[in-house]
């Protein structure tokens, strides 16, 4: 390795602490149980329609299942995608995060309908950029809505549930460290890359430089975005994680090993990311906010 510095050695990352002491039948008992009240005080559990999930999908212009170990170090450009869909199946269009200052038309030409992009300095979410999604969002759905999302650091701040409430937007944190099992929209990873991996050979098929930028990018991203957010891959989401038919024993009992050892009775979420916006002290407080609805206009 050191006579070739442009290869670097990965190894494979074993489930990170917090995440297996956070998946415990305490917390997720906890979760089911707020998502319960909320369901049946709105009677949502048959109105799939309103029931909605977001999340947000890390995606490197490269492929992203490379069968080698040891490999050329790369520098593709990355970007983010905010998804969102509901227990019927209906996905609201996305936007995108891109590395940069200035937008240009082109980086929207041929993405899928309603879609928007914007630019973030480290392309990841912020809350500004987050409450700018939130209008986004309002603009394709019946309000008044409850809204399911994880707790990065960049959700969890008051002005956010200050934005939320006049759109009529009700939000509902998961637990920290839980999306694998309870976040619909994490279940279908996996097929994005999949699909993401297929496009992309054809996309070099057809240009042998394999050049990939933001411009070229709708070009892999809208042929993925319909065979990956279909109706059958949401809804598949939505009934692996209990929420929509609700099932609170849909978690099978094996996913709860990694956290026999810790066994804590902890029902508070915390930040599951960094963002320059907020302290972790801060998002700790706001987490009473969100979890559960507090503010309701039902």
């Amino acid at each position: 390795m050191k006579r070739h510095s442009c290869l670097s050695q990965r190894k494979p990352q074993s489930m990170n602490p917090p995440r297996a002491a956070k998946l415990n039948p305490f917390i997720v008992g906890d979760y089911f149980q707020k998502l319960n009240n909320v369901l049946e005080k709105y009677d949502l559990k048959r109105q799939p329609v309103k029931i909605f999930n977001m999340d947000e999908k890390g995606c490197r212009l490269t492929l992203h299942h490379q069968q080698t170990v040891i490999t050329q170090k790369e520098h593709a450009e990355n970007c983010t995608i905010v998804t969102c869909a509901n227990a019927l199946g209906n996905a609201i269009p996305p936007m995108f995060l891109f590395k940069g200052q200035r937008i240009k038309p082109t980086f929207s030409d041929r993405l899928p309908p309603g879609s928007q992009v914007r630019m973030a300095p480290k392309v990841s979410m912020t809350t500004s950029l987050f409450i700018e999604w939130l209008h986004h969002f309002s603009n394709f759905i019946q309000l008044p809505v409850p809204l399911i999302f994880d707790g990065a650091a960049s959700h969890l701040d008051i002005s956010i549930v200050d934005a939320a409430e006049p759109l009529g937007i009700h939000l509902l944190c998961l637990p920290s460290n839980t999306t694998h099992e309870l976040q619909p929209l994490d279940k279908s990873v996996s097929l994005f890359r999949t699909y993401w991996d297929e496009e992309l050979l054809r996309y070099w098929d057809k240009y042998p430089d394999r050049k990939m930028n933001k411009e070229r990018f709708s070009e892999v991203f809208t042929p993925v975005w319909s065979r990956w957010m279909t109706m059958a891959n949401i809804t598949h989401g939505f009934r692996t994680t209990g929420i929509y038919p609700f099932d609170k024993n849909v978690i099978p009992e094996h996913a709860y090993g990694p956290s026999v050892p810790t066994q804590q009775n902890h029902t508070q979420n915390e930040p599951e990311g960094n963002d320059e916006d907020s302290s972790d002290s801060d998002d700790r407080q706001l987490t009473k906010h969100v979890t559960p609805l507090k503010k309701n206009t039902f």
